[in-house]
């Protein structure tokens, strides 16, 4: 192969990696379901071919217990917002999620469950205190972001009434418009939209 070849294929190689590690965008491929209404099948698929939710169940730090079994059973959805206590995105997040969750917490869960294992139980009591958190957040437990699938902080997961993901979304920081649109979307679903 001549130096220019090797060269050229080189320069198309870099180019190539270049442009797939610049994406601004921070999702995944696997949370293409941003762009949809919590409502919507994702594309492609059937609403049945949704992933089921791995069943789990939190403390918060004011002691309550929640499930996804439990969410079942009370035919709610369930929002997990996965973070962390330095998290600037999340730092951005927290004052919409304290702002709405009134609005919505006697028609859906939602809890925030910490990632990073040294957000122990005084951390994030004290980070709950010092933002106002209005919404249940737990210590650290990575486990069950991984159990997720999840892979960063700032993860926004819904759960519709059934125990099926709808959306899992890293976007940056959401505007309260945009967790309204998520939120409602899952209150929205009804048994027979689900199973299409």
């Amino acid at each position: 192969m001549s130096n220019s070849t090797s060269s050229l294929l080189l320069i198309s190689a870099f180019i190539l990696l270049t442009s797939a590690c610049s994406n601004d965008d921070p999702r995944s491929e696997d949370d293409s379901s941003l762009n949809r209404s919590a409502d919507d099948p994702p594309a492609n698929h059937s609403v049945s071919g949704l992933e089921k939710a791995p069943d789990f169940e939190v403390t918060t730090i004011d002691g309550e217990k929640i499930s996804l079994q439990a969410t079942i059973d009370e035919e709610q959805p369930l929002v997990i917002y996965f973070t962390a206590s330095w998290c600037p995105v999340c730092a951005r997040n927290w004052p919409v999620l304290s702002e709405l969750y009134p609005d919505y917490k006697d028609r859906l869960n939602l809890v925030a469950i910490g990632i990073d294992p040294d957000d122990d139980e005084a951390v994030m009591r004290k980070l709950s205190r010092e933002q106002n958190f209005t919404f249940p957040v737990t210590a650290g437990i990575p486990g069950i972001m991984e159990e997720f699938g999840v892979t960063s902080q700032a993860t926004t997961v819904g759960i519709n009434r059934d125990g099926y993901i709808t959306f899992k979304t890293n976007k940056s920081a959401l505007s309260a418009e945009e967790f309204r649109a998520l939120f409602d979307g899952l209150l929205n679903q009804t048994r027979s939209n689900q199973q299409m």
